[in-house]
């Protein structure tokens, strides 16, 4: 066994569904998830059943992940565009990392489709930490224009597209603050295993085609996508075999293999695996310095993706029955030991 060490892993994109929906996931399991995956702080996103849109809402979402979280947990916050009072404040707290916008329908009652109110969103969050924009096609041209109208900081999240990648590959020629990240199931999977796997590989963005796989591989490539982001959103197996299956999939504790088994079969440079779950986002997102804190990962080992050995308390992956590399040994956080697998 030959031992590598990482800094702590950063994902910067999860739902961890407390308060609201626990029987999904919560702090404690989602945190759990998170450090078996060797992720060491992770931000949680605002769309709860009754979302992080108020300095209130984000206060108890603070207290209860203070009560159970057992890796760094920091927060987005929430708009619909009608809480713009709130922004200062907000942007001031040290939990908040960034403010997200849904430009398109996703889960939870936060769509922002009225351009003029967009617009005041953008006008009125007046700080240096990102906008993140859940955006497709058109909406995203639209958030990339604003961004630059207000001289905003954007980040698009789950980029699942080839005209998405061409889109902030041209934004970043024309050197606008801007950053994308993309998720490991559109790495990985196409329209066609939506078609064999059915509602456990629904989610939103949806899936692409061979050909926005590719360009997504390109993109990580060439520095248009900055960062390997889980989007993890976990629903009960129940949910997902009901008649109308809600979006999204776990994907703490598969991101970091699937990664490397995406830079290992396409011959990229192994220092990608640290700049794309650490060093990038941690810039980024302006995350403080976590002392003492590292993974240990034989990156020779292999594993088998099995559901009954899931932290997440939803016990399942779209990935199921895949053997990955890379297999997360210890996880060390502020000097303490907190898993060894």
């Amino acid at each position: 066994m030959s031992l590598s060490t990482f800094p702590g892993l950063i994902d910067i994109h999860v739902h961890l569904r407390e308060p609201g929906a626990t029987h999904k996931e919560d702090f404690a399991t989602g945190t759990r998830a998170a450090v078996r995956g060797g992720f060491t702080f992770i931000i949680d996103m605002p769309n709860n059943p009754q979302p992080t849109i108020s300095l209130e809402r984000l206060r108890e979402k603070k207290q209860l992940a203070k009560e159970k979280a057992v890796c760094g947990l920091g927060f987005h916050y929430g708009t619909n565009g009608l809480n713009t009072d709130s922004f200062k404040k907000a942007a001031a707290d040290t939990s908040v990392f960034g403010l997200k916008l849904y430009c398109n329908h996703t889960t939870g009652e936060m769509l922002l489709e009225d351009l003029t109110l967009l617009e005041k969103v953008f006008a009125a969050w007046a700080s240096d930490k990102p906008i993140l924009v859940h955006a497709e096609g058109v909406e995203l041209a639209a958030a990339i224009a604003l961004a630059r109208l207000y001289d905003r900081r954007l980040h698009v999240c789950h980029i699942s597209q080839a005209t998405e990648v061409e889109l902030v590959r041209r934004a970043k020629a024309k050197k606008q603050q801007i950053t994308a990240g993309v998720c490991p199931h559109h790495l990985w999977l196409t329209e066609k295993d939506r078609e064999k796997m059915g509602a456990w590989a629904i989610m939103k963005p949806p899936l692409g085609t061979e050909q926005d796989r590719e360009e997504l591989w390109v993109g990580i490539a060439d520095r248009t996508i900055d960062i390997v982001e889980t989007d993890h959103a976990p629903h009960t197996k129940k949910e997902k075999a009901g008649e109308v299956p809600p979006y999204g999939v776990p994907g703490l504790e598969t991101a970091f293999s699937l990664t490397l088994k995406g830079l290992q079969d396409r011959h990229l440079p192994l220092r990608l695996l640290k700049e794309l779950l650490h060093t990038r986002p941690k810039k980024i997102f302006a995350i403080p310095e976590q002392k003492n804190t590292f993974i240990e990962v034989d990156l020779e080992d292999t594993w088998m993706v099995d559901d009954t050995h899931l932290a997440t308390k939803c016990g399942w992956s779209p990935f199921t029955g895949w053997e990955l590399p890379g297999v997360v040994k210890r996880v060390v956080i502020k000097g303490k030991t907190v898993y060894v697998g």
